[in-house]
């Protein structure tokens, strides 16, 4: 009888499972944010000096929702961009491009902000400089211009703690 109550309490609290950053006027953005939860992953050398990142990414799709180009702001760490051009194909974009077509929206560029902070518990924690905020709307080193459609921010929190033996 505790085992069935037992295995019954857990089903429910399993069942219960939660998205962290739902946005009711974007429901592709889970998807969005999911495909970046599972083929994301934090540089080491960013992670391991709790080396933030703050940018804008700039995506351009032609007209059946093809990522033609992804451009990042001028704040945004090398290796991050890197490792983001690695990863793009992997990523579904295609859910923003139906999110604003369905808003009605006609650009062909979304813009995205993006933001990683990184703590190392007992070590360090990730602080953005002034000097990235003032990067973060240039693309090679000129403000952006232009039509294009701003996105739901997309963040994540790395923490890394210590094990003691």
């Amino acid at each position: 009888m505790k085992r069935i109550f037992l295995v019954t309490v857990l089903y429910f609290f399993i069942s219960l499972t939660l998205f962290g950053q739902k946005n009711d006027d974007f429901p592709s953005f889970e998807r969005v944010y999911s495909s970046l939860a599972v083929h994301f992953k934090y540089p080491e050398e960013l992670k391991d000096h709790c080396i933030p990142t703050i940018t804008l990414m700039k995506l351009q799709f032609d007209n059946k929702g093809e990522v033609q180009n992804i451009v990042f702001s001028d704040s945004a760490q090398p290796r991050f961009v890197d490792y983001m051009q690695k990863i793009k194909n992997d990523l579904d974009f295609k859910s923003i491009y139906t999110d604003i077509k369905n808003k009605g929206y006609t650009s062909k560029t979304v813009l995205i902000p993006f933001q990683i902070d990184s703590e190392k518990i007992g070590e360090c924690i990730s602080t953005i400089s002034s000097s990235n905020l003032k990067k973060v709307y240039l693309f090679s080193g000129k403000p952006s211009s232009g039509e294009y459609f701003l996105y739901p921010c997309i963040y994540f929190k790395i923490v890394v703690g210590r094990t003691h033996i």
